[in-house]
Formats: C-alpha cells, structure tokens, sequence
C-alpha cells in the first residue's frame, strides 16, 4: 500500500437532474457577493456604465399632468378589424372571461369591471371611415384584428392613420383564424411575416397575440386570460387634446319627447337623453357641445347619475351585485334591453320552473299587459303621505276590525282610520307580539325578507305610554322590547343611533324631519337615544375619542356647530356621576385636558373663537396646510432629485393644489370626469333617433372656445398610398378635433414672399391650404378623406393646422400680352393688353418685358380703347412680343358643411361625379387646347458692302465671284476599259454585300445585347427602387419618434 492514492477528476453535470439544481444553487451569487463578481476591465466598466446612461435616457419622456380623476372613468377599449375578422367574438370571449356572462347580441358599449380599480368599455368599431375617425378619438386601448388566412387589409391602415392623427393610444394587434394553417413551419413563419409588418406600421416590439381557434363560440380560455391580463398591466399615457376638452361616449339613448307632440307631428325635432361616462375635464350645463356625425348643440340639462358598474372596492355583501359586474344597456344582457324608446324584458324559464309561481317581477308585468277599467286602476294605485310609511291603497282606507286570542275586539283608540290601519299593517300599533293576525305577520314577513332581513329595527314600547294598545303586560321604563317593523321601509343603524355619525351630523334637518314623522306614528320616536347611549357608553374618555374622531371628520366650520345636535348630553351610570359636554371645552378628568384642549369643537360655538385669528378651527388648520404646501421646502431634498423628478413633482403638485381648489367648489353645477352623468339635448333631428344604430359611436364632446367659423391656415400632404394627386376647389371631408366638415380647400406653396396658388398637390411634399371651418387650436393634427370612396385606400392627405385667421391672401400667376403700336425712340404704345384706361390705372408703375429681353415701364394710358405709353431702356420693334407678369389675388371659397352622418347625410359632389352621374360631356374650350407651335424660319437680306469699303479690304476678305461650268463631257470606253470597268463593278458589288451582312449581323447582336442590358437595368432599378422606399420608410418613422 506504498503507492500513492489516485483520484479521479470531478466531472461537473452537464445534462440531467443535477445539471438543473446547479443554478438554482448560484441564484442570487453575484447578488451576495458583488465583490467577487466587479469587472476587472476599465473599459467595459466604462461601456456598461455608458449604456445604463442611455437607457435611462431613454425611459424619459416629456412630462405630463396627470388629471385622472380619484374614480377614474372605464378606459375604452376599440375592437376595431375588417369585416369577418373576429371583433365581435373576442368581445364576447372577453366579457366571458371577466363576467362570467354570456351575451348573444353584441350591439353597442359593453362595461365591464376588469379589476379592482380597473373597469373596460368594450366597443366594436364599424367598417366605416366616419365611425372609424370617431373611434379613434375617443379609444384609449385599441386591439387590431387581423385575419391571419387572408392578410392585412386596408381598414387596418386607414385606422392606425387616424390613431397618428388623433393621438396615438395604446395599440396591440391580435392574429385570427390561425387554426387554417395546418402546417406548422408554415403557420411559424406566417406569424413571423405578420409580426414584423406589424412593427414596421406601429413600433418595435408591439404586441401581437395569436388565437390559435374557437370553441364554443368563444376563443380558447388560455388565450383570452393572456390577452385580458396583458391589457389590465397596460399603462396609459394621457393625451393633451382629450384631457383638456371633456367628452362622452354614449352608451344609451332615451327619447323624452312628449308622445302629445309626436302625435301631432311625427316629424318634430326630439328631446334626447344621452348617458354616459364622463372622461376629459369637467362639463357644466348649458354648455356648447359637438355630436360627431349630427352637429353643434347647447346642453338642456346635465345630471349625475349612480354609477351602474362602479369599483368592487370594497367587498361584496349581497348577491345582487354580480348584476353589477357588467353594464351593456343597448345589448341583451340579464334579459333586460334598452332601446332608443323602450325597455325589453326576456323572461325565460326552464322546464322545472313552468309549473312554479310567478315572481313579483312577473307578476307585474302580467298586470301591465292586462287592461282595466279607470275604477280599477284606481283601486290598485297606492301612495305614502309621509316618507318611511306603508304605503296607503283604496282597501286600507277603512280598517277592518282585527281580533285577538279571547275573541274581543281590539281598538287603538284613535279616530284616524287611515293612520291605524296603516299601524295595523306594520305592526306597530299592538302593543305585544303575537296580537295581529297570522295572516298580516306572514305577509308583512314575506315582504321584508328581501329588503329589511339584515337591518331590523329596534323599537322600544312603553308601558306607560297611553296611545299603545291594550296588551294587558306591564313593562317598566327601563325594559326594551325588540320587535322587527317590516312594513317601514326606512333603516335604521343601531351604531349610528348610539354612537352618531359624521354624516348624521352633516344633515341636522333630514333627522328632524325623520324624528316629526315618528312622532306623528310611533315609529323612531319610540327608541329613546338617551336611553340607549346609557346602556352603551361606560366612561368619559369614550365619549371625548368618540367626539374627536366626529370632529375630524368635518370639513366646514359648520361641523362643530352641528356636533352638539348630534351627539346630546348624557349621564354616566358606571362611573355615577354626570358628565357634560360643556360649552367651554374642559373636562374634570385631568388625565384628559391636555387632548381636550388639542381638539377642536368638543364643545359649542365658543371654542371656534379661541384662535387669535377669530376664525373657526377648520378653516384655520386649512389655511395653516395651504400654507405649508407653499412656503415648506426640503433644501437637501431638492437638491438629491434630478431636473426631470423635480418637474414631474412640480406638475403633481400643480395638478394636486387645482384639485383642492376644485373641490371648494363642489356646490357649483358642475359634472367632474368620472361620473356617470345624463345630459339632455333639446331640438334633436328626428333622424337621430329613426336612423339611429347601436354600432356607430354616439360622441360627446365639449367645444367651449370653439363654436366660431374663420379661414383655417393648415400643412397637408399628400399620403402616400392614396394613388391621386389632390385638386384645388375638390370638396372634401377634414377630420380635426371632434368634427368632421366638408370644405373646398385651396392648395398654395409660401415663397416666403407670397402665397402661390397650386392647381393640384406636390406629389412628395407638404404645402399649404386654407380652408374655412370652425375655430381649431394650433398645433392640431387632421386627416382628410372623400365621403365616396374612390379607391382602395381612403385616407387622402394629412396634416396640421397652424393658425386661425380671418384673411388669408393666396394669388396666382397673371400674364398679359400686348404688342407695339408705335415707336418712339425708347417710347412706344403697346395695344391688345388691357381694354379700358381703368385698367391701365391700376397697372401704373408696372414692369414690362419684351420677348427679346428688352425691359420697360408702363406709364399712362394713350386713348379711351386700353393702348397705353410705355418706356423701354432700348429701342424695340413692331415685331416684339410684350409681355406683363402679375399676380392676381384668388378669393377662398366659405364653404362649410358639417359630415351628418348619424342623421341624413348631404354633401357637396366633384364637377367630374355630376358629369359621370349625369353622363354630361366635359366642356370643349378652344383656349384650353393645345396648339402646334409653328415657327417660320427668318430670312435675312443679304449684308451690301459698299465698294468704297471692299476696296479698302484685303483680298481674302474681298467678296469674290467664282464662275463654273456645270456641264459634263460625255467619256467612251472601249472594250478593255469597259471589261475593267464591269469587273470593279462585281467586286464592289460583292463588298457590298458582304458589308451588309456583317452590318445585319451586327444589328442582331446588338438587339440581343440591349435585351440583356434591358433587363439588367430593370433589376437595377427595382433594387434602387426598394433601397429608396426602405430609406424613406426609415425617414418617416424617424419623424413620427
């Protein structure tokens, strides 16, 4: 065993169980020990450091107010596609996976609570260019279907081009109909083709989903849950046009025109209800409103409603409130659907449930259909005299005589018949339990299982009390008896009764009211507070917590006025002294003076004047707090955060401080953004409502500042995939802000001089247009399309307006010709160019031109037919050309029609669509056609050199005169001469020939040789051309970032 001991190597896992549990091991290694894992390169340290830089720069963006409200409005989700896409299913199988509800008919908003905080307005756009721009306004998520099996489609781009115009939301693209694809190399490479278009369209890196098939008429679970969980983690970036303009998206319509008016003129304008979620800004009444597709109107009236699928922030405590899940009034939903005039109830039973009784709800839907009589009706009509009363009805008006065990009569004592048979039939007018018929305390039972089971009330009957009826039990003062009352629909809050509440103490006036009316029927007045609050509270230091946390609570200086009402004075009988909420604050026990004295309004009126200042305690603590905001500062905290923290708190703090100062002025008419309001518009189109459809969105949006018309400076372009170029006096359609208008646009090009006139749109380039429309913000992006669709994509130009102006001056070229007359020196008369002395007035001081360059002046006119004087720096001659360049001012055309195309839509047509509806011929102008231009080449005389002069040349330039003999001597040849001759002749015969071959030769080769370079000069110009668009596609995506 001398031999040294070998050992084997460790060889370290690279596959299996042990390979795997290797880095769960090492997980958090560099974590633990940064020490052992720092970079031992400087220059990488350096790399690494610089590329942290940029990605954080990278995170910053502009930064902007946050103005969302405390309970934000649902956030609206635009299902927007082709047709036969899938919109209408992946609303359904989102809604199934959010509710648990299953609509058959989508038709209009869908609400939906998505989350704890978090709700959705689910809408599927329509195929239609208006409805599409209105969408696009309003969206704050947009998912894009895409049919995979047939490819992207028109509508999809025409959206996304509206969305960059209107402001961009969030937008996330979802593939369908990949269960076509039975090859899954070919479906990976599908989904890779579509989404890397999908990027180049949108962004890098946009999300794109895959439903991969359907089951039960729904997309797979799996799928939807990704798709639901990745829109509830998506955060929204506000956009400035809408938080500063409030809107509407209106998701039920009510006609509240009098039926009296629409019998005598089916045809009058209607009163309509709008409801909806405000989102944006405020909005008050009487407010100028705009409804996209039916025009300007001034709210009637603007109410807040109770919010119909609020925020489960709290948890639920009644089974009805899975109703409140989902809120979709236009679609079938729980049976219940809303129209534009009527509500329709479903009622379906099952098999097991033919047989069973009808509901109550049935049960009064089967008495509305049936038909009675006045004296019927009348006898089934009921009313209360007094809040918190059964309701009185025609039977109850004289009371039966009820009878107890032994058989006598039973008497309340009281003539008031009305009063005591309502008694009798709430149970409170017996004085013990069980002396009212069996029969009442079943129904009374029955009737308050569903609404007073949780809360009964608390009642205290006195046996000394002579008004309770005869019971024959003797109870003393101090006993309390506790019986349900069924019949009073008021509660009561056993907590609130002995220990008061805040909002009991904000309104001193309804408890009043409340306590007439129990005195009036035996009702509240029987509980005795006092009484009560003896039995509950046991020491001062209660009562003072109790009356601190009351005292806080308030946000007026009428708090603690009110808190003396509320609370009342009461005796301690455990610690057997009286204790009294004195006026003057202070309290005997000493261990509580120091708090007593801290807090504000234990006591009277006294104590809200116990400030220097003389101001009530809650005003001044305000008033201590905005000044803490204002003048309170951190140095050393300020100094830690960047520029880019510090603007974002500047911007929170100015958004915190106009909220505060909002809420101040909560009693003034306005509706806060959030709420879930009712406007109603007087003067409605009956159209509106006959042609009305659940698909197109109903938008509401304010135009306080913007209800003028005046000429509108805008940047247009053409886009590039609209295959026409653009022409001046064309009516079209301008999308911009919430309207959407016809209007006749005319182009220019600025020179930075003056605005020229263009007669069509530059093919690749922005130029200018004023049109006439209402008055729009600066800086405002608009598209432009045609109501008729002309080709396959619609959006025609974009672009955005830059100012509002009441004149805006366009001219185009003006060019007038004249000829010479007579000729002066450098003085000559120009005729044929104006007609009247007027017009050469106006033209005074003008330049003029010759053809030959010869620059003048127009000075006066020379006679009563339009000649005119004109000075030239050189003479001219009568066969010059005179010509005068001007510009002549062109007028712009006030057009402007509002696109209704939720009521009957007008427009203005081309001159080229009447011509072709009408099959007019297109005018024949011999001025506008195009002539040949014949010039006749100038003969010239002969230069005459006199012969005093040629003399006097020397000889070469001498004109000399050469004399030639023009005729041939006929030559014959002889017989040798003649063989020679012929020989020449076939020899150069056959060099001719051979030439020509080898020129024909040469022209085949040479066709075949431009065939080839023609189609390497195709694929040459093919790649240029891909290269160019590549580069102009990265260009334009660089100027969208």
């Amino acid at each position: 065993m001398d031999a040294k001991q070998t050992h084997k190597a460790h060889r370290v896992r690279k596959a299996g169980a042990s390979a795997k549990k290797k880095p769960q091991n090492r997980k958090n290694a560099e974590k633990n020990n940064p020490k052992a894992f720092t970079m031992q390169s400087a220059q990488k340290a350096e790399r690494m450091a610089r590329r942290k830089a940029e990605l954080d720069e990278k995170k910053y963006h502009v930064p902007m107010a946050d103005r969302t409200p405390t309970t934000p409005p649902p956030l609206v989700v635009a299902v927007v596609g082709p047709p036969k896409c899938g919109k209408t299913t992946i609303i359904k199988s989102l809604v199934r996976r959010y509710t648990k509800h299953t609509i058959s008919d989508i038709r209009g908003p869908v609400t939906v609570v998505s989350g704890k905080h978090q709700r959705l307005t689910l809408m599927e756009c329509a195929n239609d260019i208006n409805a599409m721009a209105d969408m696009a306004k309003v969206a704050d998520i947009v998912i894009l279907a895409i049919d995979a099996s047939f490819g992207f489609e028109m509508e999809t781009f025409e959206f996304l081009n509206l969305l960059q115009t209107h402001g961009m939301p969030k937008v996330m693209g979802v593939l369908t109909h990949l269960d076509k694809f039975k090859d899954n190399k070919r479906l990976k490479m599908v989904k890779n083709n579509f989404k890397h278009r999908f990027w180049t369209e949108v962004y890098d890196g946009a999300k794109l989903f895959y439903l991969s098939g359907v089951e039960n008429g729904r997309y797979l679970d799996r799928e939807i849950l990704n798709l639901s969980r990745f829109i509830s983690v998506m955060k929204i970036r506000p956009l400035a046009w809408r938080s500063a303009h409030p809107y509407m998206l209106a998701d039920r319509v009510q006609d509240l025109t009098d039926p009296e008016v629409l019998e005598g003129n089916p045809k009058a304008n209607r009163t309509v209800a709008l409801y909806g979620y405000l989102r944006g800004t405020h909005i008050k009444g009487r407010d100028l409103v705009h409804i996209p597709g039916a025009g300007d109107y001034r709210l009637s009236t603007t109410e807040q409603l109770a919010d119909p699928c609020p925020i489960p922030d709290k948890e639920r405590k009644r089974l009805d409130e899975r109703h409140k899940l989902i809120y979709a009034p236009m679609s079938e939903v729980n049976g219940v659907m809303y129209d534009k005039d009527a509500v329709y109830i479903e009622v379906k039973k099952s098999k097991h449930e033919e047989r069973a009784e009808d509901g109550e709800g049935e049960r009064m839907l089967s008495e509305l259909q049936k038909v009675h009589t006045v004296t019927e009706r009348l006898a089934s009509q009921q009313f209360s005299l007094f809040s918190g009363t059964a309701p009185v009805t025609a039977d109850s008006v004289r009371r039966p005589a009820v009878f107890d065990g032994s058989g006598s009569e039973r008497e309340d004592g009281s003539e008031d018949s009305v009063l005591d048979s309502d008694s009798n039939g709430s149970g409170s007018g017996s004085g013990g339990a069980g002396s009212a018929d069996d029969s009442e305390e079943s129904n009374d039972s029955e009737e308050s299982d569903s609404s007073d089971s949780d809360d009964d009330i608390i009642r205290r009957v006195d046996a000394s009390d002579d008004d309770v009826g005869d019971s024959g039990a003797e109870e003393s003062d101090d006993t309390l008896r506790i019986a349900p009352i069924h019949g009073f629909s008021k509660r009561v809050n056993l907590m609130d009764l002995v220990y008061g509440s805040a909002a009991s103490e904000g309104k001193p006036d309804v408890a009043k009211d409340g306590d007439d009316n129990a005195k009036s029927f035996g009702r509240i007045d029987d509980l005795d507070l006092g009484m009560l609050r003896k039995l509950f509270i046991t020491s001062t230091g209660d009562s003072d917590e109790d009356e601190d946390e009351d005292e806080d609570s308030a946000d007026d200086e009428d708090a603690s006025a009110n808190e003396e009402d509320a609370t009342g004075d009461f005796e301690d009988l455990e610690a057997g002294s009286g204790t009294e909420s004195g006026s003057d604050g202070e309290k005997p026990d000493a261990e509580n003076m120091g708090d007593t004295a801290s807090s504000e309004g234990n006591g009277g009126s006294s104590n809200d004047a116990a400030n220097e200042f003389g101001l009530p305690t809650a005003r001044v603590k305000k008033l201590k707090k905005k000044f803490d905001r204002l003048y309170d500062s951190d140095a050393d905290a300020e100094e830690k955060k960047d520029f880019y923290q510090q603007q974002k708190e500047e911007l929170q703090r100015y958004v915190d401080s106009t909220r505060e100062e909002m809420e101040e002025l909560a009693d003034i008419d306005y509706r806060w953004a959030g709420e879930y309001v009712k406007v109603v518009l007087d003067d409605m189109p009956c159209e509106f409502l006959e042609g009305f459809d659940p698909a197109l969105p109903v938008v509401v949006g304010g135009i306080a500042n913007e209800e003028g018309l005046s000429l509108l400076s805008i940047r247009i372009k053409r886009h590039r995939w609209y295959p026409k170029i653009l022409k001046t006096g064309d009516p079209i359609v301008i999308s911009v802000g919430w309207r959407r208008f016809q209007t006749i646009p005319t182009y220019f090009m600025n020179d930075r001089i003056k605005n020229r006139m263009l007669k069509y749109t530059p093919e690749h380039m922005h130029c200018g247009a004023a049109v006439y429309g209402p008055f729009v913000p600066p800086g405002t992006g608009f598209c432009a399309y045609y109501l008729r669709k002309k080709h396959s994509f619609g959006i025609a130009a974009t672009g955005t307006v830059l100012e509002n102006s009441q004149a805006i001056e366009v001219v185009k070229k003006l060019k007038l010709t004249g000829y010479p007359e007579k000729i002066h020196k450098n003085t000559a008369y120009i005729k044929k160019m104006f007609n009247s002395p007027l017009e050469v007035a106006r033209f005074e001081g003008a330049a003029i031109k010759t053809v030959s360059g010869i620059r003048g002046q127009v000075k006066k006119a020379a006679g009563g037919t339009g000649m005119f004087r004109a000075t030239f720096e050189d003479k001219i001659k009568l066969s010059d050309i005179v010509f005068l360049r001007a510009f002549h001012a062109v007028p712009i055309k006030k057009f402007y029609n509002p696109v209704t195309s939720l009521l009957a839509v007008t427009h203005m047509r081309t001159l080229a669509e009447i011509r072709r509806e009408k099959s007019l011929p297109v005018p024949n102008k011999k001025d506008s056609h195009y002539k040949p231009v014949v010039r006749v080449a100038k003969r010239f005389n002969p230069l005459m050199v006199p012969k005093s002069v040629s003399s006097e040349l020397p000889f070469k330039s001498r004109p000399k005169v050469i004399q030639t003999t023009t005729t041939k001597r006929a030559v014959v040849l002889d017989r040798k001469e003649r063989q020679t001759a012929g020989l020449m002749e076939q020899i150069s015969l056959l060099h001719r020939e051979g030439k020509r071959k080898q020129q024909e030769k040469a022209r085949r080769q040479k066709a075949e040789y431009e065939k080839k370079r023609q189609l390497e000069n195709d694929e040459a110009d093919a790649r240029r051309k891909r290269r160019r668009k590549s580069f102009f596609r990265r260009e334009g995506q660089n100027q969208k970032t």
